[in-house]
């Protein structure tokens, strides 16, 4: 799956399962922790070009790294951005998950 339609999948569930009226921020939080998977192309070397290659679609893309990828991503979307519009910690959370 390319990047866009993660966040896009990302952005639909988080605003099937929020208030109407939060609808907005709510998809917008499900499309950034969409496509949080793919920051892994960030992981590189100088001496090997071909790492990120290898770490690519690993243990980011894994089921068992999505409760933790959540915490980390609600973590910085609380504090960037859905601490001004009222979101709570288990608010953002939940979307992000």
């Amino acid at each position: 799956m390319d990047p866009i339609t993660q966040g896009v999948l990302g952005a639909s569930l988080s605003q099937s399962a929020s208030k109407k009226q939060n609808i907005l921020i709510a998809g917008a939080l499900g499309l950034l922790a969409g496509m949080s998977p793919d920051l892994d192309v960030l992981i590189r070397s100088s001496s090997d070009p071909l790492l990120f290659l290898e770490y690519h679609r690993q243990f980011t893309h894994s089921l068992l790294f999505i409760p933790f990828g959540s915490v980390i991503c609600a973590i910085v979307l609380y504090h960037v951005f859905a601490k001004r519009f009222g979101f709570s910690f288990a608010q953002t959370w939940f979307t992000a998950l």
